[in-house]
């Protein structure tokens, strides 16, 4: 059965055969042979389902959110919540359960509809965050501060994430563990806002690098590989989105304070963060890891115009300014380019 690619993977698989040809390394019934074994399909209808769940699961959400706001139907929930808290919670668990069930019929039945398996789970992912939420208004746990409620929701996803090998439960366990970061460094800090003398922005530096760390554990176990992409996506996310903020806002957690400090007293941080996105850059280049680029090349950017907004609107001239990024993003180029012809030279 021939493979189906978009016109722009075939573009590059049928150069990379002409390339293997030209260099002698297969013959020219085996390139041919190559060229049969895939065929070129005119729209990405693996895109179009992605994009028509999520539709779905949005309108969904909206649904509930109009029947929220419906005053008529706003009573009768009234009338049926009056059920003990604990009540609910048993029955939202249970009808994340058979979500969670149908998920895995389906994939069992029809594992190639990946996309439509785990749309069945995000709703078992709704109901166990509404089952928690119900559990923490009982009368035993309604003083118990919403960050242990986090972890315990976090840790429940992180479990089914593993075990169910579903990356969008394992997403979701990630985002639920930097909530749980921020709730509880946040009850943990001093009246000044610090936790262990950093902010908000500082401590997620630690959370991004530790998820980060997670993705190279992924790595080394073939059972846990499909999940090393989304954990270093978010793991990126944090970091070199904590240290944006921090290029911009430093150490200091009270605006008040911040407004009285010049911005070119922050360049250290502005440092920092232009040495991370190059870091990754480099490293996504050389690993050829298209995450990392992506992240590298986009922070890079962004703190670029950061910076040219904080420090040379008002005194430096746009010619002047986008000219020298130019020459600079040239320079770059170059070298890439050299980098490139080195390493495509034919081995002797």
């Amino acid at each position: 059965m021939s493979m189906k690619l978009s016109k722009q993977k075939a573009k590059v698989l049928n150069s990379a055969i002409q390339n293997w040809e030209k260099e002698q390394l297969i013959s020219d019934e085996q390139a041919e042979q190559l060229r049969h074994s895939y065929q070129v399909v005119g729209f990405d209808w693996k895109l179009l389902a992605v994009y028509s769940f999520w539709i779905a699961i949005s309108c969904f959400i909206i649904s509930i959110g109009i029947l929220l706001a419906d005053d008529y139907l706003m009573d009768l929930l009234a009338q049926i919540i009056d059920t003990p808290a604990s009540i609910l919670s048993a029955i939202s668990a249970a009808i994340a359960v058979l979500f969670y069930r149908t998920g895995i019929r389906r994939r069992k039945k029809s594992p190639e509809k990946n996309i439509s398996n785990e749309a069945t789970f995000f709703f078992g992912i709704l109901m166990t965050a509404v089952s928690v939420g119900f559990l923490s208004e009982t009368t035993l746990l309604s003083t118990t501060h919403d960050a242990f409620f986090l972890l315990f929701l976090t840790s429940i996803y992180a479990v089914l994430g593993l075990r169910l090998s579903s990356v969008l439960i394992w997403l979701f366990a990630l985002f639920g563990f930097g909530a749980w970061v921020l709730s509880q460094t946040s009850y943990l800090a001093d009246p000044s806002g610090y936790f262990l003398g950093m902010n908000l922005p500082l401590r997620f530096v630690f959370v991004g690098l530790f998820i980060t760390s997670l993705s190279l554990a992924a790595s080394q176990r073939e059972q846990y590989r499909h999940l090393k992409e989304p954990t270093l996506f978010v793991g990126l996310l944090y970091f070199l989105t904590a240290l944006w903020l921090l290029s911009i806002f430093g150490n200091y957690e009270d605006l008040a304070s911040w407004a009285k400090v010049r911005q070119i007293e922050l360049l250290h941080w502005s440092l920092i963060a232009g040495t991370a996105c190059l870091t990754t850059l480099y490293i996504g280049i050389k690993s050829d890891n298209t995450l990392c680029r992506s992240f590298g090349i986009t922070f890079l950017l962004i703190n670029l115009y950061t910076r040219y907004f904080e420090y040379f609107w008002e005194s430096f001239h746009k010619t002047i300014f986008f000219a020298v990024l130019a020459l600079t993003f040239w320079l770059i180029g170059s070298h890439a380019e050299k980098l490139w012809q080195i390493g495509n030279r034919p081995s002797r």
